[in-house]
């Protein structure tokens, strides 16, 4: 390297010379310390004493791990955690994909579906009875005394109802897991007359008469668990505002109520008024109120009442009202002892 700082000095001093001109009564000659044609020394063919890319040894191709594999091994071992789909793995003959020219779908050899779409080549039986074990040690028993649905609803009346999804896709979300459903039977409420009519009004048709039920959805939040603590606030809420007493909630009068109320009602005076003037005119003893009110025939008489009054007038709640006055003014044993004289 060192020859080449010497062949420029030497250049110019060649350059200087000819602008000399006429003074230069001889040719002038120069000589290189290195010629560019010349070759490059053997010690340059090899770096760092590695022969050429050509030359080194080249690996031979191995056979995948599915024809290595026993038959008794341990899965687990092999697909410990959720993984893409590895062809030199599983040893199934996996076919997915769109068939060419009529033929059968792709191998799993290279196949691009398969490494798409989630598996569950981790959550085999063996591992999920082995993951089960594990957990056992942190588990506790069934209570003994929470044999049936009963007791179970008895002690733990709240039920709260989440759902996941399973599909294959890019991803394992789905924004309908958040969602969820809150239920609870209004009996396992602390709640009086007052407080009862109250959230139903309140909570509209997400009660159910016929079963008892109140049915919370919420979906509001991003995550499960916030939809589950908003369902469980706005039950929270719902309680303590149904027994709130408004000043002008005690003002009401029989007009102005929602619903038909038997107690204290112009048609249970009645009832009892007209029951008594029969005892009288049967020359029977007197009864007690509370024995009037509490007599098959007056208790008849009111379901078909406040059936009639709350749910509207039907086929049947004419019919039952009709039986009711019927069994309360004995027009039926009446009428049969008049067919017998007649007969």
């Amino acid at each position: 390297m060192a020859a080449v700082p010497a062949t420029r000095h030497r250049l110019g001093s060649l350059a200087a010379l000819c602008r000399a001109g006429p003074r230069l009564t001889r040719p002038a000659s120069y000589s290189t310390g290195l010629s560019i044609s010349s070759p490059p020394p053997a010690a340059a063919a090899v770096r760092n004493h590695r022969p050429p890319p050509k030359e080194r040894q080249r690996r031979e191709p191995t056979f995948p791990r599915t024809e290595k594999m026993e038959v008794n091994q341990d899965w687990c071992n092999v697909y410990p955690i959720a993984a893409a789909f590895k062809p030199s793995v599983v040893p199934l003959p996996v076919r997915m994909g769109y068939p060419i020219k009529r033929g059968v779908p792709p191998n799993k050899t290279g196949n691009l579906e398969l490494i798409k779409i989630p598996n569950f080549l981790h959550l085999t039986p063996p591992a999920i009875k082995m993951h089960c074990t594990a957990l056992k040690d942190f588990c506790t028993e069934w209570p003994v005394a929470l044999d049936n649905d009963e007791k179970c609803e008895e002690h733990f009346p709240i039920e709260i109802k989440t759902t996941d999804y399973v599909a294959a896709g890019p991803s394992a979300r789905n924004p309908n897991a958040r969602v969820v459903t809150l239920t609870i039977r209004l009996l396992n409420l602390n709640l009086d007359e007052h407080a009862k009519k109250k959230l139903i009004k309140l909570v509209g048709n997400r009660y159910n008469k016929r079963t008892d039920l109140l049915t919370i959805t919420t979906d509001r939040c991003p995550s499960r668990q916030q939809n589950c603590d908003f369902a469980l606030y706005l039950l929270t809420v719902l309680y303590h505002e149904s027994w709130k007493i408004e000043t002008w909630e005690s003002d009401k009068t029989e007009a102005d109520v929602d619903e038909f109320i038997w107690e204290n009602s112009r048609s249970e005076k009645n009832v009892l008024d007209t029951v008594c003037r029969m005892k009288e005119a049967e020359n029977l003893p007197s009864i007690q109120k509370e024995e009037l009110v509490n007599s098959p025939e007056v208790k008849s008489y009111k379901e078909s009442v406040v059936n009639i009054k709350n749910d509207g007038e039907t086929e049947d709640s004419i019919l039952q009202y009709k039986e009711s006055v019927k069994k309360l003014l004995k027009l039926q044993t009446a009428t049969t002892n008049s067919m017998f004289q007649m007969t």
